[in-house]
């Protein structure tokens, strides 16, 4: 198995109860994390998302590219 393949099969299994456009509360859950570190994630830009006024929304994606891409936090 490719890197391609591996890939559409991490994007097609992983977090498959969760919809493909996210609130933050839902990548809380997904990530295990607190409020504060999501929205510190999401600002920094380390988790890509749209901001529409007030609102984010965070593509599922986003959140599994953040996941394997290793990079961590040291808070």
């Amino acid at each position: 198995m490719d890197k391609k393949e591996k890939e559409a099969l991490r994007y097609g299994t992983m977090f498959l109860h969760y919809p493909d456009a996210l609130t933050p509360r839902q990548v809380q859950e997904m990530l295990g994390v607190g409020q504060r570190m999501t929205y510190s994630l999401l600002r920094e830009g380390k988790i890509q998302s749209v901001r529409m006024g007030r609102l984010y929304r965070v593509p599922k994606s986003a959140v599994i590219d953040y996941l394997y891409s290793g990079e961590r936090d040291s808070r």
